[in-house]
C-alpha cells in the first residue's frame, strides 16, 4: 500500500471519527430533548383526565402527590358519570395516539381508548419506553393509579432517521475526504517519489552521479537536499576508495617487481647471493612497512585501548629515532601503544626525510583544556608549499618534483590514528622556517 493511499485512508478514517462522534453527541442531545417533550405531553394528558375525574374544567393542573384524603368510594362515584375519554391536549404531536386506565391494585376500573396490551399494569410514577409507547402512573389514591401511555413511534422514527443521516453523511464526507486528499498529495509527495525512484536507479545501477531535483518545501525540501548530499558523498568516497586502491596496487606491485628482477639475476648469475640477500631483505621491510600502513588506514576508527604512559612511549620513540625528547616524564592515558608508536615513527621518518641535516626535536604537551595530549614533532627544515599542506595527509600523495623515496602513507596513517583516538593531526609551518606536525589524542582514564 502506498503511502499516498495510506494517508487518503487516513484522513477518511479520522474525519469519519470525528463526524461520528459529533453525530453520536448530538444524537443524545436530540433524543433527550425528543423525549423530554413526549413525557412532557404524557404529564399533561393525565393531568387533563385526572381534573375531570375530579370534576374540574379549565387548564390541567400539576398533580398533587399526596391524594390520601381522597376516598376510593368517592372516586368510583365519579366514574358513574361516564365521563368520556379525553382527546389528547394540546399542544400535542400531530397524529400522536394517547390511551389511559384507572387501575385500583391490579383491577382495571376504566380505560380511555384501547389500551396497549404490551405496557403491563405498573404503578411506578418514573416514565418508561416499551416498544413504541411511552407509558408511566399517576397516584390519585389510596392504591388508585391513573396510567397513560403515548404512542413513540414517530419520535423514534425520527431518532432513526437521525442516525442514518449522521451515518450517511460520515460516509459521504469522508469519502469526500479521502478523494481530496488523494489529489492534493499526489503534488505534495512528489519530491518523495522522485527520492524513492533515485533511490531505486542508484541500487540497480550503482551510478551515483543521479541527482533528484530539489522540490517542495519544508522536510521534503530537506530530504532531497540531504539525499544529494549522501550521493555527493559516496561517490567522493567511491572515488577515494578507486584510487586508493589503484595506488595500493602500484605500490605492492612495485616491490614484487624488484624482487622478481633480483631472482632473474641471480637465475642468470648476474648478481652475487649476497647482493640479492639485501635486496630481498630491502623490499621485505618496504613490504612489511606498507602492509601495516595499509591495515592501520583500514581499521576505520577502531583501536585497543589499554592504560599506557603516552610519556613514556614517546621517550622510547625518541631515542630510537636519535632526536630530543621534551615534555613531562609520565602522562597517563588509554589507547592503541602500536598505532601511537606507529604514528609518532611515521611522523619523525618525514621530518627526517624531508628535511635532512635540520634539528629535529619530539615534544609532548597538553592542550590549554588539559583534554588532549599534544605530541609534536618539529623540524627546522624548508616546510611546505600551502597547496602541499593542504593534501599532505591524504593516502599516497606526493608533492610535484619530490625525490624523496616513500609511498605517501605516513602523514594520512598518523591522521588516521589521530581519529581512533579521537584527536586530528595538524600540519603548519613555523617561522621562519620549519614544520610543526601535532599529533592530539584525547587523554582518557584507562
Amino acid at each position: 500500500m502506498s503511502l499516498r493511499l495510506r494517508l487518503a485512508l487516513f484522513i477518511a478514517l479520522a474525519i469519519a471519527l470525528a463526524l461520528l462522534v459529533q453525530g453520536f453527541l448530538g444524537y443524545a442531545s436530540f433524543e433527550r430533548l425528543q423525549m423530554g417533550n413526549l413525557e412532557r405531553d404524557l404529564n399533561a394528558y393525565l393531568a387533563r383526565i385526572a381534573d375531570q375525574l375530579e370534576g374540574r374544567r379549565g387548564p390541567p393542573r400539576l398533580f398533587r402527590r399526596d391524594r390520601d384524603g381522597d376516598s376510593g368510594t368517592e372516586w368510583m362515584e365519579r366514574l358513574r358519570d361516564n365521563t368520556p375519554p379525553l382527546p389528547l391536549p394540546n399542544p400535542a404531536p400531530v397524529g400522536t395516539i394517547a390511551h389511559a386506565r384507572l387501575v385500583q391494585g391490579q383491577v382495571v376500573l376504566r380505560e380511555w381508548g384501547s389500551f396497549p396490551d404490551e405496557i403491563p399494569l405498573d404503578n411506578r410514577p418514573e416514565a418508561r419506553l416499551e416498544q413504541n409507547w411511552l407509558y408511566r402512573s399517576v397516584r390519585l389514591g389510596p392504591e388508585l393509579y391513573l396510567q397513560g401511555a403515548l404512542e413513540a413511534s414517530q419520535v423514534r422514527a425520527s431518532l432513526a432517521g437521525y442516525q442514518q443521516t449522521v451515518l450517511f453523511t460520515a460516509l459521504v464526507v469522508a469519502l469526500l475526504g479521502a478523494w481530496v486528499a488523494w489529489l492534493v498529495s499526489g503534488p505534495a509527495l512528489r519530491p518523495l517519489r522522485h527520492l524513492q525512484q533515485a533511490a531505486r536507479r542508484v541500487a540497480d545501477s550503482g551510478d551515483l552521479s543521479l541527482r533528484v531535483p530539489a522540490e517542495g518545501s519544508g522536510e521534503l525540501l530537506h530530504l532531497s537536499q540531504t539525499f544529494n548530499q549522501m550521493l555527493e558523498r559516496l561517490s567522493a568516497f567511491r572515488q577515494r576508495e578507486t584510487e586508493f586502491t589503484r595506488n595500493a596496487a602500484h605500490e605492492l606491485r612495485t616491490p614484487l617487481t624488484s624482487l622478481r628482477l633480483q631472482l632473474d639475476a641471480l637465475q642468470q648469475g648476474l648478481a652475487s647471493p649476497e647482493e640479492t640477500l639485501s635486496v630481498v631483505r630491502e623490499e621485505v621491510e618496504r613490504m612489511t612497512h606498507l602492509s601495516e600502513s595499509l591495515l592501520t588506514l583500514a581499521r576505520e576508527g577502531r583501536g585497543q585501548r589499554v592504560g599506557l604512559d603516552v610519556a613514556q612511549l614517546a621517550q622510547e620513540v625518541a631515542q630510537k629515532a636519535g632526536v630530543p625528547y621534551q615534555g613531562p616524564l609520565h602522562l597517563e592515558t588509554s589507547g592503541d601503544p602500536f598505532l601511537l608508536r606507529q604514528a609518532l615513527e611515521n611522523l619523525l621518518s618525514n621530518a627526517q626525510k624531508y628535511a635532512p641535516g635540520a634539528p629535529v626535536r619530539l615534544e609532548l604537551a597538553h592542550s590549554d583544556d588539559h583534554r588532549f595530549a599534544i605530541l609534536r614533532v618539529q623540524d627546522e627544515g624548508p616546510g611546505m608549499p600551502p597547496e602541499v599542506l593542504k593534501r599532505a595527509a591524504e593516502p599516497f600523495y606526493r608533492a610535484p618534483g619530490t625525490r624523496v623515496p616513500g609511498n605517501g602513507l605516513g602523514l594520512s596513517v598518523a591522521a588516521q590514528v589521530a581519529q581512533v583516538h579521537e584527536g586530528r593531526l595538524e600540519l603548519r609551518n613555523l617561522e621562519p622556517r620549519g614544520l610543526a606536525a601535532e599529533l592530539w589524542i584525547r587523554i582518557q582514564p584507562a
